[in-house]
C-alpha cells in the first residue's frame, strides 16, 4: 500500500515529504533547511547524503518551506528576500531556480510524473494548484492559514489551521486545527490547537500537531487519526509535534518536550538530543527499518539516524534541518 507523506513549512511549522518508495531502488538522504551566514543572514541549503550544496548567494535572505523528491529530481519550495524588492516565491529543482509568478510568501510544493502540485497564497488568498490550475481554498473562518500539504492519488490533502476575531475581555484569538481535501473542509478540531503536518495512509488521514493550555503558557503534542485525537504528553511538560510518518506497523511523531529534540514511537518518547536544551526534531522519514529524523541541536543543524546523530557538513554554523526524504539519486 502507498504511503503520502507531508511537506510542511518553516514559520515554526515542519515537516518531510515524498511517495514512499522501493527500499532496494531507494536510499538517499536529502536533507533541506537553512544556515546562517557570518553576516547573520539565513540561507536555503541542501545536503546529500551529509554533501552540502547552497542554492543562492549568501548575501540573499532565503528560507526553505518544502522538500519533495520525483523519482530522480529534488524539488524544493521556498521564499527568496532581496532588498529594497518584494518577495518572491521559489522553487529550486536540482539546483535551477524558478519564481511561481502568482504566489507570495513561502509554497509547498510536490511533483508527479514532473506534473507541479501546489500550496501557496495569491492575490485572491490561498490556493491550491495542480495541472497548472489554481483554485481557492475555501473556509468560513475569519482567518485561515495552511501549514502542510500531501498527495492522494490527484487530490491535495492540506493541514493548517483557523481562527475568528480577537474579543475582549484578553482579545485572545483561539487557533483550531484542521485540514482541507482540495478546497474543502473536512475537519475542525473544537479545542484551541494547531496541526502542523499531513500524512494519509492505508486511506486514514493523520495530523500532527499541538493543543494549546488555556493561557497559552505552553503546549501539548498530539495527534489524530481521522479526526480522532490522540494526546502524546499529559500536559505535565511543554511539548509539540512537528512531523508524523505512518507505516503498517507504527506511527512515528517528531518533535520537542521541555525544548528537547524527541520523536514518539507508538507514543513512546525518545529522546534525540545529547547537549540539552534548545533543540527540536521537525522532521521524519522512515525507511525500511531505519528511523531519519532533521532539526536542530543548540542551535546547530543535526541528523539522526536510528537515534545515532550523523555527522554532516556545515554542522559547525548555525541552522537548522527542517526536512529529511529518502529517495532516489
Amino acid at each position: 500500500m502507498k504511503s503520502y507523506i507531508p511537506i510542511a513549512i518553516m514559520v515554526c511549522l515542519f515537516g518531510c515529504t515524498t511517495e514512499n518508495v522501493n527500499p532496494k531502488e531507494a536510499n538517499t538522504v536529502h536533507l533541506a533547511g537553512y544556515l546562517n551566514t557570518s553576516g547573520g543572514i539565513a540561507v536555503v541549503s541542501y545536503w546529500k547524503d551529509g554533501a552540502y550544496t547552497s542554492l543562492t548567494n549568501d548575501s540573499t535572505y532565503t528560507l526553505v518551506s518544502s522538500l519533495y523528491v520525483d523519482e530522480s529530481s529534488v524539488l524544493i519550495g521556498g521564499l527568496k528576500k532581496i532588498a529594497g524588492s518584494p518577495s518572491q516565491s521559489m522553487i529550486w529543482q536540482d539546483g535551477v531556480e524558478t519564481v511561481i509568478e502568482e504566489a507570495f510568501g513561502s509554497p509547498f510544493i510536490a511533483s508527479r510524473n514532473n506534473s507541479l502540485f501546489g500550496v501557496w497564497r495569491s492575490a485572491t488568498g490561498w490556493v491550491y494548484n495542480k495541472y497548472s490550475t489554481s483554485q481557492r481554498i475555501i473556509d468560513t473562518a475569519y482567518n485561515f492559514e495552511p501549514t502542510a500539504m500531501t498527495l492522494n492519488g490527484d487530490d491535495i490533502y492540506i493541514s493548517g489551521y483557523s481562527s475568528d476575531p480577537s474579543s475582549p475581555p484578553d482579545y485572545a484569538s483561539a487557533q483550531h486545527a484542521q485540514y482541507w481535501r482540495n478546497e474543502k473542509l473536512m475537519f475542525r478540531e473544537i479545542e484551541a490547537s494547531n496541526a502542523v503536518s499531513i500524512f494519509i495512509h492505508q486511506g486514514n488521514v493523520y495530523l500532527a500537531g499541538y493543543l494549546y493550555e488555556p493561557g497559552a503558557t505552553k503546549t501539548n503534542a498530539c495527534y489524530w487519526k481521522n479526526g480522532k485525537r490522540v494526546n502524546l504528553k499529559d500536559g505535565s511538560a511543554n511539548a509539540v509535534a512537528r512531523s508524523i510518518f505512518v507505516t503498517d506497523s507504527h506511527v512515528y511523531v517528531s518533535g520537542m518536550i521541555n525544548d528537547e529534540a524527541v520523536y514518539w514511537q507508538d507514543g513512546e518518547p525518545i529522546l534525540l538530543t545529547s547537549g540539552g536544551p534548545f533543540s527540536m526534531a521537525n522532521s521524519i522519514f522512515v525507511h525500511g527499518t531505519d528511523v531519519h529524523v532533521a532539526g536542530y541541536e543548540q542551535g546547530y543543524p543535526a541528523y539522526w539516524k536510528n537515534n545515532i546523530k550523523q555527522n554532516i557538513s556545515n554542522h559547525d554554523k548555525r541552522g537548522q534541518v527542517l526536512f529529511v526524504v529518502v529517495g532516489s539519486n
